[in-house]
Protein backbone atom coordinates (compact mmCIF):
# COMPACT_ATOMS: atom_id res chain seq x y z
CA UNK A 1 0.00 0.00 0.00
CA UNK A 2 1.62 3.70 -0.73
CA UNK A 3 1.71 5.89 2.04
CA UNK A 4 0.54 9.29 2.77
CA UNK A 5 3.47 10.90 2.13
CA UNK A 6 4.25 9.08 -0.99
CA UNK A 7 1.32 10.55 -3.04
CA UNK A 8 1.81 14.48 -2.75
CA UNK A 9 5.41 14.44 -3.34
CA UNK A 10 4.82 12.55 -6.54
CA UNK A 11 2.25 14.76 -7.19
CA UNK A 12 4.72 17.48 -7.31
CA UNK A 13 7.13 15.96 -9.97
CA UNK A 14 5.52 17.28 -13.32
CA UNK A 15 5.63 20.79 -12.41
CA UNK A 16 9.20 20.30 -10.98
CA UNK A 17 10.31 19.00 -14.02
CA UNK A 18 8.28 21.46 -16.27
CA UNK A 19 9.37 24.14 -14.26
CA UNK A 20 13.31 22.74 -14.37
CA UNK A 21 12.97 22.68 -18.29
CA UNK A 22 10.87 26.50 -18.90
CA UNK A 23 13.87 28.03 -16.12
CA UNK A 24 16.37 26.02 -18.12
CA UNK A 25 15.90 27.99 -21.63
CA UNK A 26 15.64 31.50 -19.96
CA UNK A 27 19.34 30.97 -18.62
CA UNK A 28 21.29 28.38 -20.74
CA UNK A 29 22.06 28.32 -24.54
CA UNK A 30 19.41 26.63 -26.72
CA UNK A 31 20.91 23.23 -27.15
CA UNK A 32 22.43 22.68 -23.45
CA UNK A 33 18.91 23.83 -22.53
CA UNK A 34 17.08 20.92 -25.08
CA UNK A 35 19.29 18.25 -23.03
CA UNK A 36 18.30 19.44 -19.63
CA UNK A 37 14.75 18.90 -21.03
CA UNK A 38 15.30 15.51 -22.29
CA UNK A 39 17.14 15.06 -18.89
CA UNK A 40 14.53 15.92 -16.57
CA UNK A 41 11.68 14.37 -19.23
CA UNK A 42 13.59 10.63 -18.41
CA UNK A 43 13.22 11.92 -14.60
CA UNK A 44 9.62 12.18 -15.01
CA UNK A 45 9.65 8.60 -16.53
CA UNK A 46 11.35 6.92 -13.54
CA UNK A 47 9.17 9.17 -10.73
CA UNK A 48 5.57 9.47 -12.74
CA UNK A 49 2.73 7.09 -11.13
CA UNK A 50 0.70 7.01 -14.07
CA UNK A 51 1.68 4.96 -17.27
CA UNK A 52 0.06 7.19 -19.46
CA UNK A 53 2.29 10.24 -17.56
CA UNK A 54 5.53 7.60 -18.02
CA UNK A 55 5.08 7.43 -21.99
CA UNK A 56 4.16 10.94 -22.56
CA UNK A 57 7.91 12.20 -20.51
CA UNK A 58 9.20 9.03 -22.35
CA UNK A 59 8.44 10.90 -26.04
CA UNK A 60 9.35 14.02 -24.93
CA UNK A 61 12.89 12.90 -23.38
CA UNK A 62 12.90 11.25 -27.10
CA UNK A 63 11.98 14.72 -29.10
CA UNK A 64 13.88 16.83 -26.84
CA UNK A 65 17.24 14.71 -27.25
CA UNK A 66 16.97 13.76 -30.40
CA UNK A 67 16.62 17.65 -31.32
CA UNK A 68 19.36 18.66 -29.51
CA UNK A 69 21.67 15.96 -30.99
CA UNK A 70 20.41 17.28 -34.64
CA UNK A 71 21.08 20.80 -33.55
CA UNK A 72 24.48 20.54 -32.14
CA UNK A 73 25.18 18.77 -35.29
CA UNK A 74 23.69 21.80 -37.01
CA UNK A 75 26.21 24.11 -34.92
CA UNK A 76 28.73 22.60 -35.99
CA UNK A 77 28.31 22.07 -40.03
CA UNK A 78 27.39 26.19 -39.64
CA UNK A 79 30.49 28.68 -39.86
CA UNK A 80 31.51 29.93 -37.02
CA UNK A 81 31.04 33.91 -36.32
CA UNK A 82 34.94 35.26 -36.54
CA UNK A 83 34.79 37.22 -33.43
CA UNK A 84 33.26 34.37 -31.80
CA UNK A 85 34.89 34.73 -27.76
CA UNK A 86 35.10 38.10 -27.61
CA UNK A 87 33.15 39.82 -25.34
CA UNK A 88 32.60 43.79 -25.89
CA UNK A 89 31.32 45.96 -22.66
CA UNK A 90 30.20 49.61 -23.73
CA UNK A 91 29.78 52.90 -21.39
CA UNK A 92 27.24 53.69 -21.65
CA UNK A 93 25.55 50.18 -22.59
CA UNK A 94 22.73 51.78 -25.00
CA UNK A 95 24.45 54.22 -27.19
CA UNK A 96 21.63 54.43 -28.99
CA UNK A 97 18.47 55.89 -30.02
CA UNK A 98 15.52 54.57 -32.12
CA UNK A 99 14.54 56.28 -35.38
CA UNK A 100 11.81 55.86 -36.97
CA UNK A 101 13.76 55.85 -40.58
CA UNK A 102 16.57 53.37 -40.51
CA UNK A 103 15.36 51.83 -36.86
CA UNK A 104 18.11 53.16 -34.55
CA UNK A 105 21.20 55.26 -34.72
CA UNK A 106 23.93 56.77 -32.18
CA UNK A 107 22.57 58.93 -29.65
CA UNK A 108 24.07 62.42 -30.88
CA UNK A 109 26.06 64.86 -28.62
CA UNK A 110 27.98 61.33 -26.40
CA UNK A 111 30.97 59.42 -25.62
CA UNK A 112 31.11 55.55 -25.51
CA UNK A 113 33.94 53.89 -24.35
CA UNK A 114 34.45 50.20 -25.12
CA UNK A 115 36.24 47.60 -23.83
CA UNK A 116 36.60 44.10 -25.87
CA UNK A 117 38.48 40.82 -24.40
CA UNK A 118 39.04 37.78 -25.35
CA UNK A 119 38.95 35.58 -22.25
CA UNK A 120 41.67 37.33 -20.33
CA UNK A 121 43.40 39.04 -23.22
CA UNK A 122 42.52 42.74 -23.99
CA UNK A 123 41.63 42.88 -27.53
CA UNK A 124 40.79 47.33 -27.81
CA UNK A 125 39.72 49.62 -25.41
CA UNK A 126 38.99 52.65 -27.26
CA UNK A 127 37.02 56.04 -26.82
CA UNK A 128 34.08 56.96 -29.56
CA UNK A 129 32.66 60.23 -29.97
CA UNK A 130 29.65 61.42 -31.58
CA UNK A 131 29.20 64.37 -32.65
CA UNK A 132 25.95 66.71 -31.95
CA UNK A 133 25.06 65.86 -35.76
CA UNK A 134 24.85 62.05 -34.93
CA UNK A 135 28.30 61.56 -36.95
CA UNK A 136 31.09 59.80 -35.63
CA UNK A 137 33.57 62.54 -35.29
CA UNK A 138 36.25 62.94 -37.72
CA UNK A 139 39.40 64.60 -36.63
CA UNK A 140 40.65 67.03 -39.96
CA UNK A 141 37.61 67.29 -41.01
CA UNK A 142 36.56 71.17 -41.47
CA UNK A 143 33.90 73.20 -42.60
CA UNK A 144 35.00 74.47 -46.01
CA UNK A 145 35.76 72.37 -48.97
CA UNK A 146 34.08 70.11 -50.59
CA UNK A 147 31.80 67.31 -48.94
CA UNK A 148 32.89 63.36 -48.48
CA UNK A 149 30.10 61.36 -47.06
CA UNK A 150 31.18 57.92 -45.47
CA UNK A 151 28.20 55.68 -45.12
CA UNK A 152 28.41 52.09 -43.94
CA UNK A 153 28.61 50.16 -41.18
CA UNK A 154 30.93 48.87 -38.47
CA UNK A 155 34.00 49.29 -41.06
CA UNK A 156 32.88 52.31 -41.85
CA UNK A 157 32.34 53.47 -38.25
CA UNK A 158 36.02 52.44 -36.94
CA UNK A 159 34.91 49.59 -34.81
CA UNK A 160 38.09 49.08 -32.48
CA UNK A 161 39.30 52.34 -33.49
CA UNK A 162 39.90 55.85 -32.18
CA UNK A 163 38.37 58.35 -34.12
CA UNK A 164 41.35 59.36 -35.62
CA UNK A 165 42.20 55.70 -36.80
CA UNK A 166 38.76 55.33 -38.96
CA UNK A 167 39.05 55.16 -42.51
CA UNK A 168 37.13 58.27 -43.09
CA UNK A 169 39.51 60.23 -40.54
CA UNK A 170 42.41 58.91 -42.22
CA UNK A 171 41.06 60.03 -45.39
CA UNK A 172 40.52 63.50 -43.80
CA UNK A 173 44.46 63.87 -42.76
CA UNK A 174 45.54 62.72 -46.70
CA UNK A 175 43.52 65.32 -48.30
CA UNK A 176 45.58 68.11 -50.20
CA UNK A 177 42.82 70.71 -49.74
CA UNK A 178 40.57 71.41 -46.61
CA UNK A 179 37.24 69.23 -46.92
CA UNK A 180 34.04 68.47 -44.68
CA UNK A 181 34.60 64.53 -44.10
CA UNK A 182 31.45 63.02 -42.58
CA UNK A 183 31.30 59.49 -40.65
CA UNK A 184 28.16 58.10 -40.80
CA UNK A 185 28.86 54.57 -40.40
CA UNK A 186 26.31 52.75 -37.51
CA UNK A 187 27.34 49.40 -36.22
CA UNK A 188 25.05 46.48 -37.96
CA UNK A 189 24.09 48.73 -40.79
CA UNK A 190 23.41 47.53 -44.59
CA UNK A 191 22.62 49.12 -47.94
CA UNK A 192 18.46 48.95 -46.91
CA UNK A 193 19.24 51.50 -44.20
CA UNK A 194 21.55 54.03 -46.34
CA UNK A 195 19.07 53.57 -49.20
CA UNK A 196 16.04 54.83 -46.87
CA UNK A 197 18.17 57.61 -45.11
CA UNK A 198 18.87 58.83 -48.82
CA UNK A 199 15.54 58.40 -49.58
CA UNK A 200 14.10 60.45 -47.12
CA UNK A 201 16.75 62.83 -46.64
CA UNK A 202 18.25 62.00 -43.54
CA UNK A 203 21.89 62.65 -44.68
CA UNK A 204 21.04 66.40 -46.14
CA UNK A 205 22.34 68.17 -43.26
CA UNK A 206 25.65 66.54 -43.41
CA UNK A 207 26.04 67.52 -47.06
CA UNK A 208 28.27 71.20 -46.34
CA UNK A 209 28.49 72.63 -50.02
CA UNK A 210 29.11 70.47 -52.91
CA UNK A 211 29.39 66.70 -52.37
CA UNK A 212 32.24 65.64 -53.90
CA UNK A 213 31.69 61.55 -53.58
CA UNK A 214 30.07 58.83 -50.91
CA UNK A 215 31.45 55.53 -50.22
CA UNK A 216 30.79 53.13 -48.84
CA UNK A 217 32.23 49.60 -47.98
CA UNK A 218 30.83 46.11 -48.74
CA UNK A 219 31.29 42.94 -47.41
CA UNK A 220 29.45 39.30 -47.15
CA UNK A 221 28.48 39.35 -43.65
CA UNK A 222 25.77 42.26 -44.32
CA UNK A 223 24.02 39.85 -47.20
CA UNK A 224 21.64 38.51 -44.00
CA UNK A 225 20.83 41.88 -43.10
CA UNK A 226 19.07 42.73 -45.61
CA UNK A 227 16.40 39.97 -44.97
CA UNK A 228 16.55 41.05 -41.78
CA UNK A 229 18.47 38.21 -40.00
CA UNK A 230 19.68 39.61 -37.12
CA UNK A 231 18.43 39.82 -34.03
CA UNK A 232 18.88 43.53 -33.92
CA UNK A 233 17.30 44.83 -37.62
CA UNK A 234 13.48 44.38 -36.49
CA UNK A 235 12.80 48.24 -36.31
CA UNK A 236 15.15 48.59 -39.87
CA UNK A 237 13.49 49.27 -43.41
CA UNK A 238 12.48 45.75 -45.11
CA UNK A 239 12.31 46.23 -49.08
CA UNK A 240 11.43 43.91 -51.64
CA UNK A 241 11.92 43.03 -54.87
CA UNK A 242 8.17 43.32 -56.61
CA UNK A 243 6.62 41.59 -59.37
CA UNK A 244 7.39 44.50 -61.75
CA UNK A 245 11.19 44.14 -61.07
CA UNK A 246 11.40 46.85 -58.91
CA UNK A 247 12.70 47.90 -55.07
CA UNK A 248 10.11 48.46 -53.13
CA UNK A 249 9.91 49.63 -49.41
CA UNK A 250 7.29 47.95 -47.25
CA UNK A 251 7.74 48.94 -43.21
CA UNK A 252 10.32 47.66 -40.89
CA UNK A 253 11.25 43.38 -40.59
CA UNK A 254 8.97 43.75 -37.44
CA UNK A 255 5.52 44.78 -39.02
CA UNK A 256 5.98 43.06 -42.26
CA UNK A 257 6.07 39.51 -39.88
CA UNK A 258 3.34 40.64 -37.21
CA UNK A 259 1.41 40.70 -40.63
CA UNK A 260 2.28 37.92 -42.02
CA UNK A 261 2.89 35.28 -39.00
CA UNK A 262 4.41 32.71 -41.60
CA UNK A 263 6.94 34.63 -42.05
CA UNK A 264 7.12 35.26 -38.55
CA UNK A 265 7.57 31.92 -38.09
CA UNK A 266 10.09 31.04 -40.69
CA UNK A 267 11.81 33.91 -38.61
CA UNK A 268 11.81 32.76 -35.72
CA UNK A 269 12.15 28.78 -36.53
CA UNK A 270 15.78 29.71 -38.38
CA UNK A 271 16.87 31.87 -35.81
CA UNK A 272 16.88 28.82 -33.19
CA UNK A 273 16.98 25.90 -34.71
CA UNK A 274 20.44 25.66 -36.85
CA UNK A 275 18.95 22.79 -38.95
CA UNK A 276 15.99 24.66 -40.52
CA UNK A 277 18.52 27.62 -41.00
CA UNK A 278 20.86 25.36 -43.41
CA UNK A 279 17.72 24.07 -44.78
CA UNK A 280 16.62 27.46 -45.81
CA UNK A 281 19.82 29.04 -46.77
CA UNK A 282 20.00 28.29 -50.52
CA UNK A 283 16.72 29.76 -51.14
CA UNK A 284 17.80 33.05 -48.52
CA UNK A 285 21.32 33.11 -50.53
CA UNK A 286 19.47 33.72 -53.57
CA UNK A 287 17.32 36.08 -52.15
CA UNK A 288 19.92 38.02 -50.33
CA UNK A 289 22.19 38.25 -53.29
CA UNK A 290 19.68 39.80 -56.01
CA UNK A 291 18.04 42.01 -53.14
CA UNK A 292 21.47 43.52 -52.02
CA UNK A 293 22.35 43.65 -55.98
CA UNK A 294 19.18 45.97 -56.58
CA UNK A 295 20.18 47.88 -52.91
CA UNK A 296 23.19 49.24 -54.37
CA UNK A 297 22.33 50.01 -58.02
CA UNK A 298 19.57 52.14 -56.09
CA UNK A 299 21.78 53.56 -54.11
CA UNK A 300 23.84 54.43 -56.57
CA UNK A 301 21.10 56.41 -58.49
CA UNK A 302 20.22 58.25 -55.26
CA UNK A 303 23.56 59.31 -54.77
CA UNK A 304 23.23 61.17 -58.63
CA UNK A 305 20.12 62.14 -58.03
CA UNK A 306 20.51 63.79 -54.46
CA UNK A 307 24.20 64.91 -54.79
CA UNK A 308 25.05 64.93 -58.40
CA UNK A 309 27.97 62.58 -57.07
CA UNK A 310 29.59 58.96 -58.06
CA UNK A 311 29.29 56.81 -55.44
CA UNK A 312 32.44 54.82 -54.41
CA UNK A 313 32.47 50.96 -52.82
CA UNK A 314 34.73 49.84 -51.07
CA UNK A 315 34.76 46.38 -51.42
CA UNK A 316 36.29 42.82 -49.35
CA UNK A 317 34.44 40.34 -51.52
CA UNK A 318 35.89 38.00 -53.91
CA UNK A 319 36.70 39.38 -57.59
CA UNK A 320 38.56 36.47 -58.57
CA UNK A 321 39.54 32.90 -57.54
CA UNK A 322 42.65 33.17 -55.93
CA UNK A 323 44.05 30.50 -53.42
CA UNK A 324 42.89 30.47 -50.30
CA UNK A 325 40.16 32.42 -50.14
CA UNK A 326 37.06 30.45 -48.25
CA UNK A 327 34.12 32.70 -49.73
CA UNK A 328 33.90 32.14 -53.52
CA UNK A 329 30.61 31.30 -52.99
CA UNK A 330 29.90 34.93 -53.41
CA UNK A 331 32.03 35.70 -56.32
CA UNK A 332 28.60 35.23 -58.91
CA UNK A 333 27.05 38.63 -56.74
CA UNK A 334 30.51 40.28 -57.22
CA UNK A 335 30.13 39.97 -61.19
CA UNK A 336 26.58 41.40 -60.89
CA UNK A 337 27.76 44.68 -58.99
CA UNK A 338 31.04 45.07 -61.41
CA UNK A 339 28.41 45.60 -64.03
CA UNK A 340 26.50 48.52 -62.09
CA UNK A 341 29.19 50.63 -63.63
CA UNK A 342 30.39 52.02 -60.21
CA UNK A 343 33.41 53.06 -59.31
CA UNK A 344 35.34 49.95 -57.12
CA UNK A 345 38.19 49.93 -54.20
CA UNK A 346 39.59 46.45 -53.65
CA UNK A 347 39.83 45.98 -49.94
CA UNK A 348 41.80 42.49 -50.32
CA UNK A 349 44.82 44.62 -52.93
CA UNK A 350 45.71 46.23 -50.16
CA UNK A 351 45.77 43.35 -47.64
CA UNK A 352 47.79 41.56 -50.37
CA UNK A 353 47.96 37.71 -50.18
CA UNK A 354 45.69 35.59 -48.42
CA UNK A 355 48.30 34.43 -45.32
CA UNK A 356 48.87 38.16 -44.75
CA UNK A 357 45.44 39.23 -44.14
CA UNK A 358 45.25 38.52 -40.46
CA UNK A 359 48.38 41.45 -40.15
CA UNK A 360 44.97 43.70 -41.49
CA UNK A 361 42.29 42.93 -38.70
CA UNK A 362 41.87 43.59 -35.15
CA UNK A 363 43.22 40.09 -33.83
CA UNK A 364 40.32 37.95 -32.87
CA UNK A 365 37.50 40.49 -33.42
CA UNK A 366 37.96 41.19 -37.34
CA UNK A 367 37.08 43.92 -37.58
CA UNK A 368 39.77 46.40 -39.66
CA UNK A 369 42.69 47.70 -37.91
CA UNK A 370 44.28 50.84 -38.37
CA UNK A 371 47.03 49.70 -41.13
CA UNK A 372 44.57 48.68 -43.08
CA UNK A 373 42.30 51.85 -43.09
CA UNK A 374 45.49 53.86 -43.93
CA UNK A 375 46.13 51.46 -46.80
CA UNK A 376 42.58 52.07 -48.09
CA UNK A 377 42.62 56.06 -47.46
CA UNK A 378 46.40 56.09 -49.52
CA UNK A 379 44.05 54.45 -52.43
CA UNK A 380 40.73 56.75 -52.35
CA UNK A 381 43.02 59.66 -52.38
CA UNK A 382 44.36 58.51 -55.39
CA UNK A 383 41.02 58.08 -56.90
CA UNK A 384 41.11 62.58 -56.17
CA UNK A 385 43.03 65.39 -57.81
CA UNK A 386 43.95 68.50 -55.76
CA UNK A 387 40.61 70.14 -56.42
CA UNK A 388 38.68 66.92 -54.36
CA UNK A 389 36.94 65.68 -57.21
CA UNK A 390 37.22 62.05 -58.26
CA UNK A 391 39.93 61.61 -61.22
Amino acid sequence: MRSTMERPARRWVLPILAGGFVGGMLVLPFVPALVLGGVLALVGVATLERPSWRSAALLVAALLLGLSAMEGLGSLLAPAAVNRGVVKIYDPRIWTVDDPIVGYRPRPDSTVHVEARYGDELVFRQLYTIEPSGARATPRSGSEGPTYLFMGDSFIFGEGLSDAETLPAQFAARLHNPAHVVNLGVLGYAPNHLVRALETGLYDAHANGKVAAVFTWISPVQLPRVTGDASWLGSSPRYVIDEAGQLRHTGTFTAHRLRNPLAGLSYLARSHFALVARTAEPALEAERARLFVALIARLRDLVRARYDAPLVLLYDWPDTDRPGQNDLQYLPVFRALSALDIPMVPVRKVMGPVQQWSEFVIPHDAHPNARLTSGLADELIRLTDRSGALR
